[in-house]
């Protein structure tokens, strides 16, 4: 399985508001919450494409994820990044 792009979010939504990520991440893509994005996992549920958190940054925050985040190990996280064509830090 070849994923075209994982984005790694590590910041709050509000910080990337001016991106548009809406425009910048399309279905075919991976998202990946780590740090503080996972406090905003709601928010970033809206934008396209299949969405995890790290579940060790989940824990760290008392955050259970809702919707269609889904709580993966880094091993999984290291995994979608060698199946990827690229990723982007965000």
């Amino acid at each position: 399985m070849t994923l075209e792009t994982v984005h790694l979010l590590a910041k709050p939504a509000a910080y990337y508001q001016n991106l548009n990520l809406e425009h910048l991440i399309t279905n075919e893509d991976v998202i990946v919450l780590i740090g503080d994005a996972c406090y905003d996992h709601q928010r970033y549920s809206e934008l396209p494409g299949q969405h995890f958190m790290l579940t060790n940054c989940a824990v760290a925050r008392g955050i259970i994820p809702k919707n269609k985040i889904n709580l993966i190990s880094d091993i999984k996280w290291v995994e979608l990044i060698d199946n990827a064509k690229k990723s982007i830090s965000w």
